[in-house]
């Protein structure tokens, strides 16, 4: 009878350690984002933009060769690595300052803006764009679009992207008769 009172206090004893130490583990990191291990992973993303008219409608003026030359806020759709596809609406990209100069057949705008999932998880960025004009400066044709070329570096998050960091390259081209663009991302993202 002792051995079975004694297995049945240390099998008490090993679950009541068991618990403490899984309960140890759940609140470990608690809310403190910057104890939690992070990895670097590949990010990749596919862009879709359209022009948010939602009013108000923000318009950023640029500086440069066209006096009063505005462009106005995206709404970004798409798919990416680790976020899956991202809501539309939410998602977007505001324009902090541009310059458009015929010289340099440039448009260049510095960006930020976010990503969001369907599960409301945010990645928030900065970068900068470099949209050729080339075409809008030559005589009228076919063709509407130029290339864009930006580098946007991750400046943060919600969710499981608290805290997030990393860079990636947008690569992709602008349609002039619809002012939006299309684009791939490609870089790494810590999270």
């Amino acid at each position: 009878m002792k051995k079975i009172t004694f297995l049945l206090a240390a099998f008490a004893f090993f679950i009541g350690c068991t618990k403490d130490s899984d309960e140890l583990a759940s609140t470990q990191f608690g809310s403190d984002v910057s104890l939690v291990p992070r990895t670097t992973k590949t990010f990749k993303a596919t862009l879709q933009s359209s022009l948010n008219l939602t009013p108000p409608v923000v318009l950023t003026v640029c500086s440069g060769d066209i006096p009063e030359f505005a462009i106005p806020d995206h709404y970004l759709a798409g798919q990416a690595l680790h976020l899956g596809k991202m809501d539309g609406v939410l998602s977007g990209l505001h324009h902090d300052n541009c310059n458009i100069s015929f010289m340099d057949a440039a448009l260049t705008t510095q960006v930020s803006g976010q990503l969001v999932s369907a599960s409301g998880d945010k990645i928030t960025y900065s970068g900068d764009d470099v949209i050729d004009i080339t075409v809008l400066l030559s005589p009228p044709s076919e063709n509407h679009t130029g290339s864009i070329t930006g580098h946007w570096t991750i400046t943060g998050g919600t969710g499981k992207f608290a805290g997030a960091t990393g860079s990636f390259d947008v690569v992709g081209v602008v349609d002039f008769a619809t002012n939006t663009f299309s684009a791939e991302a490609n870089g790494t993202i810590e999270y």
